[in-house]
């Protein structure tokens, strides 16, 4: 019998055609080195082993991630294995993640219809989620919009801690009184209730209570949205204070992510501002198509009514915006475009708020952006000086809430007189009442010597305006203007609506230049009115025309004045 060892010294013939040819080197058995990891293999492949014979749990680890050699392999020896480390962890999961992907994706083949009903209902969620959150947002308590600046004080007498609300301390802009009742009762009857049919435009000169009155408003309302635009230098700007307004936040990766990648291929991306500006007011007007036809905001859930609120927008001095940029010309002529379109629809309310001149054909920005068709479908309210009974109502008010004059009788004869005086001088125009106002409470003044310095400061100004005219379009021309000057500034504001629309008759006289001028001067009003009659009386005191009540900045103080 052959040894082991010749049995590995001989040479292994090779036939190479029809003969045989032997190996030059010789064949040696391999050493099959017996480690833990080929028992464990072994154990758990091998055909001999029992089919019922499950593996333990703690050998899952060392089955999918081939670890390397230990220094023994037998328990009873006492050998230990290496430590897992950092590389063996990534390995079993990276090991996991594929086994996941490929069972989602022969998931995703085999049931093709399932997963994309799984898809589209996570869609609609992450939808619906967006829309109400800016629906909750446009319901909650602003204290910003309400005006509301309480103070709140301590209690007396042992209620410490129970809050106290000082009337004097609140803010004129935004107190709940309403001064323009006629107007606020059309558009209470008209534009605020559905179902909705034009869009608003609320005008009127400047600090003529346009702001306070639709404020005043909306607060009333159960979604509403106040966007001021003193403050909007552009279309970016616009974006982000809207964004703000509404509840919606750009700023939201995970949604943006999720969104993106599942159902785009990439993350939402805006060209320019215009696009961004668009796909937030599409997202305001799919909020309000999920509340307007939403079962619980109405009271049949079988039917969609006509008798829920809609959504309230308002944009609030729209003609501060600089319509010299591009963009931001598009951006108004959109704004008006979604009013229109979402009013058509009964979808939301749009209201805005803009001077008189901004409307007119030749001198307004809003008329030469925005289409005619869409200007005409818009309800148009004007809001004026106060009516004299209102703006005795609002002298009292404000007066009477500040605590320096709460003792005062208010039915002396004095104090009607007082009031009387501060119409015939400032005329009913909002924002001059309250300067007047402002200077009686914070000073310890009389009533004419705070009528005597706001005319004062009145009268250098027209002067200032007419000089201007003058260097313009000449002193001929200057001199037969003030002469139709004059026969205007016989009619009171508060009579505007009477003498019709007078700048078209300066236009043919030849005053059309100057007319204009004075316009942005906010001397004249879009009518060809005055602006106010404090504007007004100063011109009669520039002409030297005589005027209803002329304050005298030596007066005395009456006792109980104002009251």
């Amino acid at each position: 019998m052959l040894s082991i060892t010749r049995l590995a010294t001989r040479r292994a013939p090779v036939k190479t055609g029809n003969r045989f040819r032997s190996l030059s080197t010789p064949w040696t058995p391999t050493r099959l080195v017996n480690t833990p990891s080929r028992q464990l293999l072994a154990q758990g492949f091998s055909s001999t082993t029992a089919a019922n014979n499950d593996l333990p749990l703690k050998t899952l680890r060392d089955i999918l991630v081939l670890s390397k050699d230990v220094k023994g392999g037998d328990p009873a020896t006492g050998t230990e294995k290496k430590p897992t480390t950092a590389a063996d962890f990534l390995t079993l999961m990276s090991q996991i993640i594929l086994v996941g992907s490929t069972g989602l994706l022969l998931y995703c083949a085999v049931f093709p219809n399932q997963m994309s009903n799984l898809l589209e209902n996570y869609k609609e969620q992450l939808t619906q989620r967006r829309h109400d959150r800016i629906l909750e947002f446009m319901t909650s308590e602003r204290p910003y919009l309400s005006g509301n600046v309480d103070r709140v004080s301590k209690g007396n007498e042992g209620n410490e801690g129970v809050s106290e609300v000082d009337s004097a301390t609140q803010s004129l802009m935004f107190h709940n009184q309403i001064y323009h009742t006629d107007v606020a009762d059309d558009i209470k009857k008209i534009l605020l209730q559905p179902p909705v049919l034009r869009y608003g435009i609320i005008t009127g000169p400047t600090g003529s209570g346009k702001s306070r009155l639709i404020r005043t408003l909306v607060k009333e309302e159960t979604h509403y949205a106040v966007l001021s635009m003193g403050l909007i230098s552009g279309v970016k700007s616009l974006v982000d204070a809207l964004s703000e307004e509404i509840g919606y936040d750009f700023d939201d990766w995970t949604e943006r992510m999720l969104q993106g990648y599942l159902f785009n291929g990439s993350t939402v991306s805006f060209p320019t501002q215009l696009d961004k500006l668009a796909f937030l007011l599409d997202e305001f007007e799919e909020a309000c198509w999920s509340l307007k036809f939403n079962p619980k905001s109405s009271t049949n859930a079988n039917t969609t009514t006509t008798t829920t609120k809609r959504p309230v927008l308002v944009l609030d001095d729209i003609d501060l915006l600089d319509t010299s940029d591009k963009d931001t010309r598009q951006a108004v002529r959109m704004l008006f475009n979604c009013a229109n379109k979402w009013a058509r629809e009964d979808t939301a309310l749009v209201v805005f708020t803009t001077g008189n001149a901004s409307l007119m054909d030749e001198t307004g920005e809003i008329a030469k952006i925005v289409r005619p068709e869409v200007l005409e479908l818009a309800k148009v309210y004007n809001v004026g000086c106060l009516a004299p009974e209102s703006a005795d109502r609002f002298l009292r008010d404000r007066i009477g809430s500040h605590g320096r004059f709460q003792n005062v009788a208010s039915v002396l004869d004095a104090g009607d007189l007082e009031r009387k005086k501060v119409q015939w001088v400032v005329g009913t125009k909002m924002f001059d009442l309250i300067k007047v106002c402002d200077e009686l409470v914070k000073k310890d003044t009389t009533v004419d010597q705070v009528l005597h310095s706001q005319l004062s400061e009145a009268i250098a100004d027209v002067r200032r305006a007419f000089d201007d005219v003058g260097n313009v379009v000449g002193e001929r021309q200057l001199r037969t203007l003030c002469l139709w000057m004059d026969s205007i500034a016989q009619i009171p504001v508060s009579e505007a609506a009477s003498k019709g629309h007078l700048f078209e008759e300066a236009r043919r006289k030849g005053f059309g230049d100057a007319m204009k001028f004075l316009l942005g001067r906010d001397i004249v009003s879009s009518n060809g009115l005055f602006s106010s009659d404090l504007i007004r009386n100063a011109y009669c005191k520039y002409r030297s025309i005589p005027i209803a009540y002329t304050p005298s900045a030596e007066a005395k103080k009456p006792r109980g004045w104002f009251f």
